[in-house]
């Protein structure tokens, strides 16, 4: 079975027989009956019954017809969006983007991904993670990236890269021989300052008892600002340190271990909402750059 197959079917049922449907498709209708036999020998079904002349559906021929009618309608959207992309994504994507995910490596690559498809364009949202996947349930924006952890049951979700989540802050708040890295029970005994979606998180990893959080904000970038002030340490994913220099004195960055803390970059979108060529190419193809690296 196959798509030359299913058009031929639709087309003796479009025109209500074997021999209108060969003078429409502008073949003999020899050839053509000859495909329609080898399809039910396929199907193993009678599509119609012969011997009027107009054709007359089986049951199993009404039922394949609704399924072939989808199968060719989807097909002929299918090659429309690759005929975009040949000719070039033209569209807007109206993208939802958390501070933290506000990096250089980022916006290079969502910059590269335009220079591909220059005739596509950005709107960009911002907000936290749970504003942005509110404005997803809502339909103000296409996608969004954002950072675990946080309910993913609604969203199809893409996750892009990993990484460490890191204890900033003045050199003299750590221990002086815990080396690159900080145990989370030293963590716990510090002046934490977090943002709001990890207080469940590590109320679940601290032992007891619970630590008293000197802030708990909404945006990693304000974790920062105050640790920059140097009243405390800040929790904040990996990337979003590199370059920070904002800071009157130097600043430690510490990665949280035993056990580890990390938070991964997703790409998501509501389920079962359609996108556009351009949402659809972008949610699909869309990379990050590992930690470190720059994108290209």
């Amino acid at each position: 079975m196959n798509l030359k197959q299913m058009e031929y079917f639709t087309a003796i049922v479009g025109e209500g027989s074997i021999s209108g449907a060969a003078r429409s498709l502008h073949i003999s209708q020899p050839p053509l009956s000859a495909q329609m036999r080898q399809l039910e020998e396929e199907l193993g079904v009678t599509l119609f019954d012969r011997g009027s002349r107009a054709i007359r559906l089986t049951e199993a021929g009404r039922l394949f017809y609704n399924r072939a009618v989808s199968i060719l309608e989807m097909t002929k959207a299918a090659r429309k969006e690759l005929k975009q992309l040949e000719d070039g994504l033209l569209g807007t994507l109206r993208l939802g983007m958390i501070s933290s995910v506000e990096t250089q490596g980022i916006i290079t690559s969502i910059a590269s991904f335009r220079r591909r498809y220059p005739r596509m364009s950005f709107r960009i949202s911002e907000g936290n993670t749970y504003q942005l996947l509110d404005k997803l349930t809502t339909g103000q924006i296409d996608a969004a990236l954002v950072r675990t952890p946080f309910p993913e049951e609604s969203f199809d979700c893409r996750y892009l890269t990993e990484e460490p989540m890191l204890a900033v802050g003045r050199a003299d708040f750590f221990p002086a021989d815990c080396g690159p890295k900080l145990p989370l029970k030293e963590l716990a005994a510090l002046p934490l300052i977090i943002y709001r979606r990890w207080e469940s998180v590590l109320g679940r990893m601290f032992p007891h008892p619970q630590p008293e959080y000197l802030c708990v904000n909404d945006d990693a970038r304000t974790s920062l600002m105050w640790a920059a002030s140097g009243v405390g340490v800040a929790v904040v994913p990996a990337s979003i340190v590199n370059g920070w220099q904002s800071a009157p004195f130097p600043m430690t960055a510490k990665i949280i271990s035993s056990p580890p803390l990390t938070s991964t970059i997703a790409l998501v979108k509501l389920k079962n909402a359609g996108l556009s060529a351009v949402g659809q190419h972008f949610f699909q193809s869309f990379q990050v750059p590992e930690h470190g690296e720059s994108a290209g």
